[in-house]
């Protein structure tokens, strides 16, 4: 038997340049791809963590509030200078001294509890840029009819509810 020689191209293996730079591009397509995914998911749920604790924070806002109304006895509502659409909840005890009070503060845009002029801090710290609230008189029942808060991302949330005072 005879041996030949193998055909010049036969003789090496291996990858051409052009089929590697083809699998460089699309792998390179594959990984900006996923890494894309990636970042986008993660800024997604930034967005959905921030909304989330600023619907918690206006939550405890709520329910502090909620604890306070329904042991009250009687409750008057005050526009906040400068902006009339921010409110002063007072609430009374069944015998008429102050038992606590509710307000919008301008200085750090906070919803704040008192009694008197004594300022005890904001409930929490998530901006509010909307603390409208209205009583009705004949029936006992305040109704803050819009709680507006904004996440640190900027994204705006909306509460409201409707809270009986028991001790009338």
């Amino acid at each position: 038997m005879i041996a030949t020689a193998p055909s010049s191209r036969a003789a090496f293996r291996g990858f051409t340049f052009t089929e590697l730079m083809v699998v460089m591009v699309l792998a390179g397509v594959v990984t900006l791809g996923l890494v894309t995914f990636y970042l986008n998911s993660q800024i997604m749920w930034t967005d959905a963590s921030t909304q989330v604790m600023a619907q918690r924070d206006a939550t405890a806002i709520l329910e502090v509030m909620r604890d306070s109304i329904q042991t009250a006895g009687n409750a008057a509502v005050l526009p906040v200078p400068p902006d009339s659409a921010n409110k002063l909840v007072i609430l009374y005890e069944p015998g008429g001294a102050e038992q606590t009070r509710f307000f919008w503060n301008a200085g750090d845009s906070c919803v704040h509890n008192g009694l008197g002029n004594t300022d005890l801090g904001a409930i929490t710290p998530t901006k509010v840029e909307r603390f409208d609230v209205s009583f009705d008189q004949v029936n006992g029942i305040l109704t803050v009819d819009s709680l507006r808060v904004r996440s640190t991302a900027g994204q705006d949330l909306t509460l409201s509810t409707s809270i009986g005072l028991y001790n009338r």
